[in-house]
C-alpha cells in the first residue's frame, strides 16, 4: 500500500456498539480514531467481534467492518484467513493482553506493523479499585510485554507516554493522541437552568462507574434533597440490574440512540470517578455539548491543565454545596460550558486527532524502517478487564449473525477480497 493512502486494520472486541455508535469509552476511541482517520485520507477496516449486538447496516458504517465469531476472533491464522487479501500497513489493538496473546503473530499473517493503541493504564485501574498487589503487578507487567512487542504505540495521556518510553520505546516510534470529542456531531446543547438535572453517561458494568453512580445515590442525591432542592439525576448507560434502581430522583434510562439524547435538557454534567485511569470520554462529550462539569482531578487526566468547562472538587461530600450554588448560578454556569466546548473545537476535536494518527502513520512508513521483530513473549495474563466483569455479569450477548469460518461484511470495499470471494 502506498505511504500516501495507509491502511489500518483495528480489531475490537466488544459488545456495546450499536449500529455504527459506541456506547462506552473504549469503543469510542476506537471507532473515532477510525472514523476520523478514514475522513483523512486513510483506508480502514474495523474488525468486530460478533457479541449480538445490533451493528446495523453499511450505511451506519463510513468505513469498511467485517464481524467474526469469537471462535475464530482470537486464532490469528483463522481470523487472517477470514479477512484474506486485506492488504496492511498498521493493525491496532487496544488490550494488552489480547496483543501478546495474537497480536505478533496475526500481524505477520498479514504483513502489517503492530501498533499498541494503549489507552488506559490497566495496572492504575486495578489499583484504584482495591485489587490486589498481584493483581496490579499482573496489569504492569502485561502492559509492559505489550508495549515491547508492538513495533509502534499510540498513547492517549502523558502517563501512558512515559510508561511506553519506560518500557524503551522510542519517540519516533510513539504517537501522543488524546481522546477527543466531534464538535460537529455533539450538538451545542448548553445548560438547561430551568431543568435542574444532573447528568452521568457510562457504561456501568465498569466498576469505576459503578463506584460513580453509588456516590451520587448515597451521598450527592440524599443531600441535595435534604436541603430542600427540587434536583433530578438523569444516569445514562447499560448495567447491571442490581446498581440501576431508579427512585429518589434517580433515573436510570439504559441505553439511549444518542448521546445528544442523552444530555439534552441537562443542567450540569457529573462526573464523580475516584477511581480509573485515562482521559474520560464521558468528559469529553459533556464539554463538546456545552455542558459544564462538576469532577474530580481523576476525571479531568487528559484534559489541558486549566481544564477548562470543569470545576474539580476531590471531596464528594462537598459535591451537594458545589451543585447548589451552581444552580443558583446561571451565568457562571454558560461561561464553563462556553469555555469547555471552545476548547474541544480549539485542542481535542476527532478531526484534528484523526488527521494526526495518519500523518504519523505516513511518518511511520516513510522515515521508519521496520524494526527486527522481537520473539514473542507468551505471556499469558488471562482475559482482559472488561471481558472478565462482562463474563461474571452476564452482560455478553451470543453472535447471533456469524458462524465459525463465517464472517459477516457489514460495508466492505471492491479493493479487499476476502478469502474464497
Amino acid at each position: 500500500m502506498s505511504a500516501a493512502v495507509p491502511n489500518l486494520v483495528f480489531v475490537l472486541d466488544t459488545p456495546n456498539v450499536w449500529r455504527g455508535r459506541a456506547l462506552a469509552g473504549t469503543p469510542a476511541r476506537v471507532l473515532a480514531l477510525a472514523e476520523h482517520s478514514h475522513r483523512a485520507g486513510a483506508a480502514v477496516t474495523l474488525v468486530l467481534c460478533d457479541r449480538g449486538a445490533d451493528y446495523g447496516e453499511a450505511t451506519d458504517w463510513p468505513f469498511d467492518v467485517v464481524l467474526i465469531h469469537p471462535s475464530d476472533f482470537y486464532v490469528p491464522r483463522a481470523l487472517a484467513g477470514l479477512l484474506g487479501r486485506a492488504v496492511v500497513d498498521f493493525l491496532v489493538l487496544c488490550e494488552a493482553e489480547s496483543l501478546v496473546a495474537i497480536g505478533r503473530e496475526l500481524a505477520g499473517l498479514l504483513g502489517g506493523r503492530l501498533v499498541y493503541d494503549m489507552h488506559d493504564d490497566d495496572a492504575a485501574v486495578a489499583a484504584s479499585v482495591g485489587e490486589p498487589p498481584e493483581t496490579v503487578q499482573t496489569h504492569a507487567t502485561t502492559q509492559r510485554i505489550a508495549l515491547r512487542t508492538a513495533d509502534n504505540v499510540i498513547v492517549s495521556t502523558d502517563n501512558e507516554n512515559e510508561l511506553a518510553a519506560n518500557a524503551g520505546v522510542p519517540a519516533l516510534r510513539t504517537a501522543l493522541l488524546p481522546n477527543g470529542a466531534d464538535p460537529n456531531q455533539r450538538r451545542y446543547w448548553g445548560p438547561d437552568t430551568d431543568a435542574a438535572t444532573l447528568v452521568f453517561v457510562g457504561n456501568l458494568y465498569y466498576q469505576p462507574n459503578a463506584r460513580a453512580v453509588e456516590a451520587i445515590r448515597s451521598v450527592i442525591m440524599p443531600a441535595l434533597r435534604a436541603d430542600g432542592l427540587d434536583v433530578r439525576a438523569r444516569i445514562v448507560g447499560r448495567g447491571p440490574a442490581a446498581l440501576t434502581r431508579g427512585g429518589q430522583g434517580i433515573e436510570f434510562t439504559g441505553r439511549v440512540d444518542t448521546i445528544d439524547q442523552a444530555l439534552e435538557r441537562t443542567t450540569l454534567a457529573l462526573a464523580p470517578l475516584t477511581a480509573g485511569s485515562g482521559a474520560k470520554m464521558k468528559v469529553l462529550d459533556y464539554l463538546a455539548a456545552g455542558l459544564p462539569v462538576l469532577g474530580t482531578s481523576e476525571a479531568v487526566t487528559g484534559l489541558p491543565a486549566a481544564h477548562p468547562g470543569v470545576l474539580v472538587d476531590d471531596d464528594l461530600h462537598m459535591w451537594p454545596t458545589r451543585i447548589a450554588a451552581l444552580l443558583r448560578d446561571p451565568d457562571t454556569l454558560h461561561q464553563m460550558g462556553r469555555g469547555g466546548r471552545r476548547c474541544i473545537e480549539r485542542e481535542l476535536s476527532w478531526q484534528q486527532i484523526g488527521a494526526g494518527l495518519v500523518r504519523r502513520c505516513r511518518a511511520w512508513l516513510n522515515a521508519i524502517s521496520p524494526r527486527a521483530k522481537p520473539t514473542v513473549d507468551r505471556y499469558c495474563a488471562g482475559q482482559p478487564r472488561w471481558l472478565s466483569e462482562h463474563v461474571d455479569q452476564d452482560a455478553l450477548g451470543a453472535p447471533e449473525i456469524t458462524q465459525p469460518g463465517q464472517p459477516h461484511w457489514l460495508r466492505r470495499r471492491s479493493t479487499v477480497t476476502p478469502k474464497g470471494c
